[in-house]
């Protein structure tokens, strides 16, 4: 690994014309010459100083690495996901182990177009965190410029969206009736009834759901955006507190992707997008409502725009079923209390 003093090749003349452009550029007189002579060798001297390197090369390997120790703040889950995108990037790329200033626009594009872009989901996120860890080189003085920053995300074909029909919300609150899923009961409303992600219903804990106020307080740590949000508790999630239990205890059971195999099963639906509670969270709420931006501050976008392109289907949908929707009641106090 070289980690010598870049050599500089200038002649006399180059020298000269440098020196010719300065003294005009300040507008120096004979009289204030040797004023400009030390100044100029002290922006030279410090010229050089900027290009040699203050400590020893690191590679790209090793500045990665770094990087995720910068991250250790972050969630468990998050953490994971950036260590098995570097884990990838570390096998795949054959210059992992050069200094990370000579690794050019040229070498990311390849290894993402190579081994990242079956899925343009896939493709975005492996372009994302490459370029997280130049940007973090960049703050510590390592490189000059993100070589990711020209490559352009590749162009994500999205599937049609799709909601649930009342029908099948229906099969679905029956479901949760059995005894073996009646833990799922809160985490459901949650998702459907308020639009929370799965990921920040399973960080929920009982305290963070304020019967007063008939709200659910998603903070910075629960929040996947880092956002705070509060979120109404409208239709079958008003019935949240006949399952609440101590208020540090989380709301979401254990075992949580086998119950949620087992509660989709039971209600018969075998086509499942992923966010379709999401989507018909929105698009309940907005035919419901008719407030986009009310929409996005419950949902916990920073704008609108991606819950009109990837969010929301009215097509079909009746103002009187967001209605019946959004008035949802169960008999949750008589088959809560069967349970306990």
């Amino acid at each position: 690994m070289n980690t010598q003093t870049p050599q500089l090749t200038v002649d006399e003349a180059d020298i000269f014309r440098l020196f010719i452009e300065f003294t005009e550029t300040t507008r120096a007189t004979e009289h204030d010459k040797q004023t400009v002579m030390t100044l100029f060798r002290k922006l030279m001297q410090a010229g050089l100083h900027s290009i040699q390197p203050n400590s020893k090369a690191l590679s790209f390997r090793e500045v990665a690495e770094r990087s995720l120790e910068a991250r250790a703040h972050r969630r468990p889950s998050t953490r994971s996901d950036l260590r098995s995108y570097i884990r990838r990037f570390i096998e795949y790329a054959e210059w992992v182990d050069n200094d990370i200033r000579s690794i050019t626009q040229n070498d990311c594009q390849q290894l993402l177009e190579t081994h990242f872009s079956k899925s343009g989901h896939v493709f975005y996120k492996a372009r994302t965190i490459l370029h997280s860890i130049f940007t973090y080189a960049g703050k510590k003085g390592m490189v000059e410029k993100n070589p990711v920053y020209g490559i352009d995300p590749m162009i994500i074909t999205e599937e049609k969206i799709e909601i649930l029909k009342l029908s099948q919300i229906t099969a679905f609150m029956k479901a949760l009736r059995a005894k073996d899923l009646q833990c799922m009961q809160a985490a459901v409303r949650l998702m459907l009834w308020c639009g929370i992600r799965p990921g920040e219903v399973q960080r929920l804990k009982w305290k963070d759901v304020d019967f007063r106020e008939n709200v659910v307080y998603i903070d910075g740590l629960t929040s996947k955006t880092g956002g705070a949000r509060a979120v109404p508790l409208r239709g079958a999630a008003k019935e949240l507190k006949y399952f609440q239990r101590k208020p540090d205890d989380k709301i979401a059971p254990r075992n949580w992707v086998r119950l949620w195999v087992k509660l989709r099963r039971r209600a018969g639906i075998r086509r499942w997008q992923k966010d379709v509670m999401r989507h018909t969270f929105a698009s309940m709420h907005l035919k419901y409502f008719h407030n986009i931006h009310l929409l996005q501050e419950e949902m916990g976008h920073r704008d609108s725009d991606l819950l009109r392109t990837r969010y929301l289907n009215l097509r079909n949908l009746t103002t009187q079923a967001a209605s019946r929707f959004f008035k949802w009641e169960t008999n949750a106090r008589d088959y809560a209390a069967k349970q306990d």
